[in-house]
């Protein structure tokens, strides 16, 4: 069930955003094992004035290539399996030529299973 919303500065032609897109699905479906089916993304592009963020932090220097990864999923997996996702994407995307390392941006959230509906008005995932 993972939502993945991913930010970045507007101008990147579509072929582009496939490959960000494909990498990430990618990802989640090696590192997390969820089903390749199991596929929803939202892709916000922002105008430079939108568009802000320091140009380093933590040793890492930023480029206007940075992309800002926020994904959703439930709550549970190991943080070696987060922390495993996290270089499965960067490695995914600096291989699809997209971005250098330094310019992913992930941050994970995770939310109980009665907080979700595939739609019908159920909570397809509770217990």
């Amino acid at each position: 069930m993972p939502l993945v919303k991913i930010s970045l500065l507007a101008g990147r032609p579509a072929a582009e955003k496939d490959a960000i897109s494909n990498a990430i699905q990618d990802g989640l479906v090696k590192a997390l094992g969820v089903p390749t089916e199991d596929f929803f993304q939202l892709i916000n592009e922002y105008e430079p004035e939108s568009f802000r963020h320091t140009n380093g932090f933590l040793g890492l220097r930023y480029s206007d290539r940075l992309l800002i990864l926020e994904i959703t999923f439930l709550e549970g997996r190991a943080d070696t399996m987060k922390k495993e996702l996290i270089q499965q994407i960067n490695t995914n995307l600096v291989n699809a030529a997209v971005v250098v390392p330094d310019d992913v941006f992930i941050m994970i959230y995770e939310i109980g299973r009665a907080s979700l509906s595939f739609g019908a008005g159920e909570a397809q995932r509770a217990l």
